[in-house]
């Protein structure tokens, strides 16, 4: 019998990617139609939020799979593993929480403006986010800050964190390129943009 908590890990990270790749898509998508444009400045902000949101939801996303994937080919061991899911934690999560504050404000600008039923939701789903991404980043800080004190001198540790990142950051900004590339295709196409969150936890 398939443990839940491994499919709930396996649900988290799929969220995690997908979510990330529509953000830095949304994100180039607005940063080709402000282009030229005065003013727009809390837009810019937002958009800009919006990638480094999506890159840190994919490399929190690739952080996990790559470490797993590391353990399982025995170039980790189990302690190092944790290590990387503290990095990952800390790191990331304090990330996914910052950008997230500034999208979240966001949403809540635009459903207070449109008061349409998708741009409620989507502000909704963005507070319930940023509260449980608090949460569970308050509960767990104590333990992850610890966990990291066995991080030194693994160069094996190193190299997976940063091939993760690495990975994380190309896949990011491919999707961003996307979104400004299809955008300067349809100039002056209606374009209809919001963005969704990963969560920390």
């Amino acid at each position: 019998m398939v443990d839940l908590s491994v499919v709930l890990l396996i649900g988290i990270v799929a969220l995690d990617f997908v979510i990330s790749i529509w953000n830095a898509y949304a994100s180039g998508v607005t940063i080709a139609l402000l282009r030229g444009q005065s003013g727009r400045s809390l837009l810019r902000v937002a958009a800009a939020s919006g990638l480094g949101l999506a890159f840190a939801g994919m490399a929190y996303a690739m952080l996990i799979v790559f470490s797993f994937v590391a353990l399982y080919l025995n170039y980790l061991t189990s302690a190092d593993v944790d290590v990387v899911l503290a990095f990952d934690f800390l790191v990331f999560g304090a990330m996914i929480i910052g950008f997230g504050l500034v999208v979240t404000a966001q949403s809540l600008a635009i459903a207070y403006r449109k008061r349409s039923l998708g741009s409620i939701a989507i502000s909704g789903w963005n507070v319930f986010a940023e509260v449980w991404d608090i949460a569970i980043y308050a509960q767990g800080f104590r333990a992850a800050y610890g966990t990291l004190g066995g991080a030194r001198g693994r160069v094996n540790l190193y190299a997976v964190i940063l091939l993760a990142i690495l990975v994380a950051f190309f896949i990011t900004y491919a999707a961003y390129r996307h979104g400004v590339k299809v955008t300067e295709a349809r100039v002056g196409a209606p374009f209809a943009y919001s963005y969704g969150r990963p969560g920390a936890s």
